[in-house]
């Protein structure tokens, strides 16, 4: 073998081996980072006690939201501006810092959060509704302390579950939401 090809080979290998060995809190860094790029998505929150949905959400970059509880009207979130269903009808309605409030499901801050030292864990392979996954396990502090673990998928590269638990007001709960419908162009809001 030349000095090219194994050079070649070598470089190769070095990079398989590299890719193989990309610490945890990486991976998951580069999940999140991929997911604030996506221009659209699907989330269906789940109250993993019950069983129960707690809502369903559309996302539209780069600032717009389709909020549906399962109890009560849904909202849309257009900037800072919140809608409300009030008798089928889309009404504009104040709500100071609306457009803080539901970024979290698009969390910048998450990613210095990883950078600053976060310890993460992998805990192998899943799959979520048949969608093979790596699974992530980290604590989180903002907006408040949690235990989180994430799913990532092994085709997109895109986190698709995440369960936090955490404790609020006394009470403990673990959430879970499913993602789904990234960048799909059918997934469109607009202000009334």
């Amino acid at each position: 073998m030349s000095m090219i090809p194994r050079t070649l080979a070598g470089l190769a290998l070095g990079l398989a081996c590299a890719a193989a060995s990309a610490a945890p809190k990486d991976d998951l860094h580069a999940a999140f980072a991929k997911f604030l790029q996506a221009k659209s998505f699907r989330a269906a929150v789940t109250d993993v006690k019950n069983g129960e949905t707690v809502s369903t959400m559309e996302y539209v970059a780069p600032d717009r939201f389709r909020i549906k509880p399962a109890q009560g009207p849904q909202s849309l979130v257009v900037g800072d501006t919140m809608y409300m269903d009030m008798n089928g009808k889309l009404t504009p309605m104040p709500v100071p810092g609306v457009g803080r409030m539901v970024a979290q499901y698009r969390n910048q801050d998450f990613l210095a959060e990883v950078e600053r030292g976060m310890q993460v864990q992998a805990l192998g392979d899943d799959s979520v509704d048949g969608e093979a996954a790596k699974v992530y396990a980290y604590t989180v502090t903002q907006p408040m302390k949690a235990d989180a673990k994430t799913w990532i998928s092994q085709a997109s590269g895109l986190p698709i579950q995440i369960e936090s638990t955490g404790t609020f007001m006394g009470h403990t709960s673990t959430t879970r939401v499913r993602y789904s419908g990234f960048d799909d162009p059918s997934i469109r809001i607009e202000a009334p």
